[in-house]
């Protein structure tokens, strides 16, 4: 139920107010004074006040005022005998929300209520958005420290901050790299730095893109395009206005379907399904996949002129066994978040488990390292993350025999240091042999007494 602060110095009116206002379903609260409004707002706030100008102890517009400087956000109404421009513009100035001139109808009154309640239940579900817009910005914030994530960040700001062309169009773009890689965040800081970032950015799986009405979703189509086309629809590409369309694995987008989407790209225009009127495409593109476009080409399945259209402008991202010390900068933004979320201390990862996620090739790349990490902390009370909390898959973690040949250094990382690998290459050796110091010496290549004082050295003991 609504609730209602009246505060009005004529008894009869304010009783007739509150009568007729609690028999409509509202729940009304009555003073006479500006003072017992105020003790009236200790108890409880309303939803709404209506408040009249003249009061024996105050003005009404000084109540206003003295209320939002208390900060109290709730709208109000403000009634008057003595109605003119210049009180309403006064009213509206220290606060109110609208104005009423008495005699007041209790059905006008009715519609100024219910406007003004409505009016700030979208104020509120605004306010709830951008929140959630802003907490979404933080979220795709990317994390990176390694020179050739810096070389494609740096990239995407040089396309981000370049100025539409003579025709008001922007430069297409194509961002590559295996699944997991943040393909589409990337493209949301294109859009995020661009000259239209209040504009929408719409996100198109081109491999769920529905089969036959593929081309209906991305340009819309008119009334009686088809059976159960019984209104007309805008397609994706008008819903994005100025902002951005995203084509999210575009090596996935059906053949029949690129042509049209060249067509658009090149003339930045299109027809609905059904129309005969040009409609104009003013929205840029950024497609992402995480396929060898040019081996589609060649076997038939993307066409090579539009390759060559999105080939112009590309990012590559690296994945995320690339990117040396990034693995844990990633996991600790990871931590941070989650812990926020949870409520709960950011844990640390136990050195076992860093070098199981060293040893791991991580196949998902950032987004399975977010998934590794939300669940072992869902999993453990605890303030340390052990390699048994992360579950990774032994058959991509580096634990058997590999060549040398074969084998990098993550040079760049910190922990990439001689010391550093000396004492990993110990430490497997000591548990290959089972803690058999003369074993782990032999098949190190050294003396016993040699393995004894670089164990001493590292202060490790052969069943550490």
């Amino acid at each position: 139920m609504t609730r209602i602060l009246i505060v009005d110095d004529e008894r009869t009116l304010l009783a007739n107010l509150a009568l007729q206002l609690g028999r409509a379903g509202y729940q009304c609260k009555a003073v006479d004074n500006a003072a017992a409004a105020i003790r009236a707002l200790e108890e409880s706030e309303p939803d709404i006040a209506l408040v009249d100008i003249r009061l024996p102890d105050m003005s009404g517009l000084e109540l206003i005022a003295e209320l939002r400087q208390a900060g109290r956000d709730f709208p109000i109404v403000v009634m008057t005998a003595y109605g003119s421009v210049e009180n309403a513009v006064e009213a509206m100035k220290v606060g109110a929300s609208d104005y009423l001139q008495k005699p007041v109808s209790i059905t006008e009154l009715e519609v100024v209520l219910d406007r003004v309640l409505q009016h700030n239940r979208l104020r509120d579900r605004l306010d709830v958005f951008e929140r959630e817009r802003r907490r979404q910005g933080a979220e795709r914030r990317i994390v990176a420290a390694h020179e050739s994530m810096e070389r494609a960040l740096e990239l995407a700001q040089k396309i981000a901050s370049q100025p539409p062309d003579d025709s008001g169009n922007l430069p297409t773009v194509l961002v590559t790299g295996e699944t997991g890689t943040g393909k589409d965040l990337l493209a949301h800081r294109i859009h995020d730095l661009g000259p239209n970032t209040d504009e929408p950015f719409v996100q198109i799986n081109c491999t769920a893109l529905p089969g036959p009405l593929a081309e209906a979703e991305l340009f819309g189509y008119e009334k009686g395009a088809f059976t159960d086309a019984k209104t007309s629809k805008k397609g994706l590409f008008e819903v994005a206005g100025n902002g951005t369309v995203f084509l999210d694995e575009i090596g996935d987008m059906p053949i029949e379907l690129q042509a049209k989407l060249l067509l658009v790209l090149e003339k930045r225009e299109f027809r609905r399904l059904g129309g005969t009127r040009e409609r104009q495409v003013r929205a840029r593109t950024i497609a992402a996949t995480n396929c060898n476009l040019t081996r589609l080409v060649t076997e038939g399945r993307f066409r090579k002129d539009l390759l060559f259209r999105f080939q112009a402008l590309s990012i590559e991202l690296p994945p995320l066994r690339e990117r040396g010390d990034d693995l844990f900068l990633l996991t600790n933004h990871f931590l941070e978040q989650r812990a926020l979320r949870l409520h709960r201390p950011t844990p640390r990862l136990s050195r076992a488990a860093k070098d199981a996620m060293r040893r791991y090739s991580w196949p998902g790349n950032v987004r399975e390292l977010d998934n590794v990490l939300q669940r072992a902390m869902l999993i453990t009370d605890r303030d340390t993350i052990e390699p048994a909390d992360l579950n990774l898959s032994q058959s991509d973690l580096g634990t058997g025999p590999v060549s040398l040949d074969a084998f990098r250094f993550p040079f760049g990382s910190e922990e990439c240091t001689l010391l550093r690998v000396e004492e990993m290459l110990i430490r497997q050796a000591l548990e290959h042999c089972h803690g058999n110091v003369s074993e782990a010496a032999r098949i190190l290549g050294m003396r016993r007494g040699t393995l004894r004082h670089r164990l001493e050295k590292l202060s490790l003991t052969p069943k550490q």
